[in-house]
């Protein structure tokens, strides 16, 4: 049994492989990868060809629009270094590194950056410059020294650059120095307006006595509305009153408080009882024509707040006053053309009302008269009638007024006097016919034709004589004082 171990009785596998085969196969594959290689060399060098074809070119901005002093340093400071830094990064950005485009990217903003600001520093020096040796030299700001600070900014800048400053950061300073025009002092336009409106007028009565008035005022009052009131792009024809208008300038007192306020922060405490915070515009930006929360009836009623505010400074500035001749009688010494009994009796209430637009008129007892056969014509303005009667017949003016003066000529837009009355909030009114409509305007704007009105209206004489002392609602003898 010692010999069964000599035998195998399993399965005998034959070798059935083809080594000749094999070999075959493994030089075909290591070929096809080397084919494969080779195609991948040949598309990388042909997108290489095509970066480079396509890479975009180092930017050369033009140095003429800086002048001398820049235009070297731009080429030396910058224009030398972005090149070297293109030729350097040119070959990372050709295997296409993503770092490297955006470096480029980077570098060529910032040197478009650098040469704006050269351009309009020496595009601001220039213009400076060239004022200079012009009629309004004089507007310029000038030194201890008599030079000119345009210069001394300019050079500091070019200091400050010279010293390693970020010419962005060097800019910041240089555009955050003193203006280099002279600040004139502004003048409110308002005084001056009244000053010019108003003419001194003297009657004499039949006892001998006189008196002088200025009258005007209405007129002048008319115009600061026009002046104060923007056009229908939002702007002003005068700087002055826009800047007034805004708040940028002039100030005014307000009923309650110590201390002169602008216009608006005034009309905001007077009218709304608030405060303004300067870092809160919430209130003023509906003032301002073009804003997202303009309110054109709220700055209507802002202009004439300040028409209001004025008009009472001038009635203040040109009084009517006694100048000669005998004492009048008691009841009339304090307003020797209309008796206080009058006064009391047109401000009183009216046993009758009648509807007018959105305007109550006092008609009973005789609070108004007829005095279309007194044939007054008076012209007419865009802004004539009072803003009480309401939006719908101050539109309806608008329309027809606008159709009247369509051709832009110089023929005024006229209307005829038919009425005039007193409304129930104390303003004395007068009614005119125009372009078959009647529509109601202030009685102190045609003050002046008073004397047109026929003997025996004795109502119309009253009532204008109480439009023209200022005895209504909006004026009951306790004057603010407006500083001009």
């Amino acid at each position: 049994m010692a010999g069964e171990g000599l035998f195998f009785a399993g399965t005998v596998l034959k070798n059935n492989r083809d080594l000749i085969k094999e070999d075959m196969a493994r030089e075909e594959l290591e070929l096809k990868k080397e084919q494969l290689e080779l195609q991948k060399q040949a598309a990388a060098n042909k997108r290489k060809d095509a970066r480079k074809k396509n890479q975009p070119k180092s930017l050369n901005p033009s140095t003429s629009n800086m002048g001398g002093d820049l235009g070297s340093r731009f080429q030396k400071n910058q224009l030398l270094g972005y090149k070297e830094r293109r030729n350097a990064s040119s070959i990372d950005e050709l295997e296409g590194g993503l770092e490297a485009m955006n470096s480029r990217s980077l570098d060529d903003t910032e040197l478009l950056s650098t040469a704006g600001i050269y351009s309009q520093v020496w595009s601001e020096v220039s213009a400076n410059r060239e004022l200079s040796r012009g009629a309004n030299s004089s507007s310029l700001r000038t030194n201890d020294d008599g030079g000119y600070t345009f210069d001394d900014n300019y050079n500091a800048f070019l200091a400050d650059i010279d010293n390693g400053i970020p010419p962005e950061e060097a800019y910041k300073i240089y555009s955050s120095r003193d203006s280099d025009i002279k600040e004139t002092e502004y003048t409110n336009p308002i005084p001056s307006l009244y000053k010019d409106g108003v003419t001194k007028n003297i009657t004499n009565r039949t006892d001998g006595s006189a008196y002088e008035e200025y009258v005007g005022v209405s007129s002048a009052s008319k115009l600061l509305e026009q002046n104060l009131t923007p056009d229908k792009n939002g702007n002003w024809d005068n700087p002055a009153y826009k800047k007034l208008y805004l708040g940028q300038e002039g100030l005014v007192e307000a009923k309650g408080v110590e201390e002169m306020m602008s216009y608006p922060a005034a009309f905001a405490f007077e009218t709304r009882g608030i405060g303004l915070d300067p870092n809160d515009t919430t209130f003023t930006d509906k003032l301002i024509p073009g804003s997202d929360t303009y309110e054109p009836e709220l700055a209507n009623e802002y202009i004439q707040y300040i028409r209001r505010k004025s008009e009472d400074q001038a009635n203040i500035d040109y009084p009517k006053r006694e100048t000669k001749g005998k004492s009048l009688p008691k009841e009339d010494k304090d307003n020797p053309a209309l008796s206080q009994d009058k006064i009391d009796f047109f401000m009183g209430d009216s046993e009758e009302t009648e509807s007018y637009g959105l305007s109550e008129l006092k008609v009973s007892p005789n609070f108004g008269e007829d005095i279309s056969d007194s044939n007054i014509i008076t012209v007419l303005s865009k802004l004539s009638p009072i803003k009480e009667q309401g939006e719908a017949k101050l539109k309806e003016f608008s329309d027809l007024w606008q159709v009247a003066n369509s051709e832009g000529t110089d023929v005024p837009v006229e209307g005829k006097v038919s009425w005039i009355g007193m409304t129930v909030s104390g303003k004395t009114v007068a009614r005119v016919e125009f372009s078959g409509q009647s529509f109601l305007i202030d009685l102190a704007d045609i003050a002046s034709e008073k004397s047109s009105v026929k003997s025996g209206a004795a109502t119309a004489f009253d009532l204008f004589e109480l439009a023209e002392t200022g005895s209504n609602s909006s004026s009951n003898g306790n004057k603010e004082k407006v500083s001009w």
